[in-house]
């Protein structure tokens, strides 16, 4: 129990306990003056023949006056009676409790129908959001026309295309390039006419060194030779003819227009002439060609291989500054062969020069981006 719940009835008994005390003092009082009232009519008058009227007088009797003059002293009973109305003045202030319910009517206040309505009010915003719903309906139809497309080519590409690293998918491939395609001016030889492929622990297998390379489709080895010769090293070139490829690899090809970047003499090449070149110029075949390898080819030239078939392990031969694997690919005439072909380096032959003219800067083998093949978009 509270403190003041104990001490307010306390003071409410000690003002009616004063109250009762007075009102009993009164009443005492009131009696004890009607009681010497009362005395003083039944005593004797006793009559004193020097002041008052004789004994057989008739006057009237004084003492019966003054006996009704002490009568009016019980006056102050009207007096002390209103003190009784403390009592009524103590019942309004337990009227604090009607407040109490008042204070208790907040609570419709807090069920306010106007808060009801309130819901109603948002009813209309539900009402617009499905006039949005049509407009958002129309998305999925715009998107997924340009995406699936994509991907649906994506996916038949790498599904046709062999990758030419073993322990790397077709579609991972992107991730492991070190050196993309830069298409060269025309009859010059730089930029850089194919791909490279490196990694240091690539899905946790380590370097790509000694990586077997595989043959990206089926056909014939054109070229595989047991030296290393410049810029190539060890190397395999594998020709397919167009008419063994399936449609949508001839529609991904993509033979990039020639560069706009002017050509510079210093980097044309001394080519050996009079040599003859029995190609077939009426006939199409992709050439594929794998270089930098790292041990003499696993295939003789002129040997037909399958897609998937190893030739050969990543390596740092030729001009190379670290281990990793070129591709490169070419439109060019069909049945082409190079035995060897070779350049910047004095122990070359003509006939390897010849050959690296030919393939590199003649124009008769056209090269494009590699990895247009797996997705890319072309230069």
């Amino acid at each position: 129990m509270h403190k003041d719940e104990f001490v307010k009835p306390l003071e409410y008994y000690s003002i009616l306990a004063m109250l009762a005390v007075k009102a009993f003092v009164v009443i005492v009082f009131v009696f004890t003056v009607l009681a010497l009232g009362l005395k003083n009519l039944n005593r004797t008058p006793v009559y004193s023949s020097s002041i008052m009227y004789p004994p057989n007088s008739t006057g009237p009797l004084a003492d019966v006056s003054l006996g009704f003059a002490i009568m009016p002293t019980p006056t102050p009973i009207p007096t002390m009676m209103p003190t009784f109305t403390f009592t009524p003045t103590l019942l309004p202030t337990n009227t604090t409790q009607p407040t109490l319910a008042f204070t208790a009517t907040i609570e419709p206040t807090a069920t306010i129908a106007a808060t009801e309505t309130s819901q109603p009010t948002s009813t209309p915003m539900v009402l617009i959001s499905p006039t949005l719903n049509p407009t958002a309906t129309s998305y999925p139809t715009l998107t997924p026309t340009p995406l699936g497309a994509a991907t649906q080519a994506a996916s038949v590409l790498t599904s046709l295309v062999q990758s030419p690293l073993q322990g790397v998918t077709a579609s991972e491939l992107f991730e492991v390039i070190s050196q993309p395609f830069i298409m060269p001016p025309a009859g010059e030889d730089s930029g850089h006419h194919g791909v490279d492929f490196a990694y240091w622990n690539f899905k946790e297998a380590g370097a790509i060194e000694g990586t077997p390379v595989l043959s990206v489709f089926p056909g014939k080895v054109s070229s595989a030779y047991s030296k290393i010769r410049n810029p190539y090293g060890y190397m395999v070139i594998v020709e397919t003819p167009l008419s063994n490829l399936p449609k949508e690899i001839i529609d991904a090809i993509k033979i990039p227009e020639a560069s706009a970047t002017p050509s510079n003499t210093s980097n044309r090449l001394t080519c050996p002439t009079g040599f003859a070149d029995w190609w077939d110029p009426n006939t199409q075949s992709l050439y594929v060609l794998y270089g930098h390898l790292g041990e003499v080819p696993t295939v003789k030239l002129g040997q037909t291989v399958k897609m998937g078939d190893m030739l050969g392990v990543v390596g740092n031969s030729g001009a190379s500054s670290s281990p990793h694997l070129h591709l490169e690919m070419r439109i060019g005439p069909a049945n082409a062969t190079f035995a060897s072909m070779g350049h910047y380096d004095t122990t070359t032959t003509d006939q390897e020069r010849h050959n690296y003219c030919s393939w590199r800067i003649s124009g008769q083998f056209e090269l494009f981006d590699p990895m247009v093949l797996y997705g890319a978009s072309g230069n």
